[in-house]
């Protein structure tokens, strides 16, 4: 403190100055020599937190972490030029709803541009995903014999059929039916059975499926009563199939060759 004394014969009045009063200049606070390093600390935590936010939105939408884009507009940074004697001036912080708004936007930029991003990936990866499952089809399709890629297609007209007649199936039996078709007729529209039992009994099995002409004519729809037609006869031989088993699931050829035995015929 300083002394300041009156002439001689007065008795000597103490005025007393304290640096450890604030004193407040603008809009800057003044500061101790004590008390600076931890304001600045704090200071320094407070615009970390908030730079960083905004810089790491930033970040996003530009390529480039910018701690400077993030927050230098947002207050907070010490003062370098201000520094007089023992005492330092720092900006006053404002971390308030300016600041908040600021950074919310930022974050919002950021997440549009990412949702944005991620948007045209998925439907890059969806195409690829389609282009590769499509390619993967057309070559299994090119490796097998002519005869089964014709047997297929009329297997896939007569599910059509099938389907707009209340029949519960789809694309997804294709390979089964080719596999009972495979076992039963070898793929011929025209084969005929004349030494099994049914032959026996004057009614030999017929056509792809190998149905006998009561099944047949049991089972056909209408519009479809030719039983050496491939459509017609496959239309047949799967109505008897569901009829009879419920579908493919009980079908006695297939569930003997799931358990690792031989075809039997249905």
């Amino acid at each position: 403190m300083a002394r300041h004394r009156k002439p001689r014969g007065q008795q000597p009045t103490v005025y007393t100055v304290s640096a450890q009063a604030p004193g407040y200049v603008g809009a800057h606070r003044a500061e101790p020599d004590r008390a600076l390093p931890r304001r600045i600390s704090a200071v320094a935590v407070a615009v970390g937190v908030v730079t960083g936010a905004g810089g790491a939105a930033h970040a996003m939408t530009s390529g480039t972490f910018s701690p400077v884009a993030g927050g230098a507009e947002l207050g907070g940074l010490p003062d370098p030029n201000v520094r007089t004697g023992k005492v330092d001036t720092v900006h006053a912080i404002d971390l308030g709803s300016e600041t908040a708004r600021m950074i919310r936007q930022e974050q919002l930029t950021a997440l549009h541009a990412f949702t944005q991003a991620s948007g045209v990936a998925q439907d890059g990866y969806t195409a690829r995903k389609a282009a590769e499952e499509k390619a993967a089809k057309e070559a299994e399709e090119a490796r097998k014999p002519p005869k089964q890629r014709q047997v297929e297609g009329w297997i896939r007209e007569a599910i059509a059929v099938l389907a707009a007649n209340g029949t519960p199936i789809d694309e997804s039996s294709v390979d089964e039916i080719w596999t009972i078709i495979d076992k039963e007729s070898n793929g011929n529209p025209n084969a005929v059975n004349n030494w099994d039992s049914n032959a026996a009994r004057g009614t030999p099995s017929k056509g792809l499926m190998q149905v006998i002409d009561p099944t047949f004519q049991a089972y056909r729809l209408a519009g479809h009563s030719d039983i050496f037609n491939p459509v017609d006869n496959i239309i047949a031989g799967v109505r008897y199939t569901y009829a009879r088993y419920g579908g493919f699931g009980n079908h006695p050829g297939l569930v003997s060759i799931n358990n690792g035995n031989g075809y039997r015929g249905y």
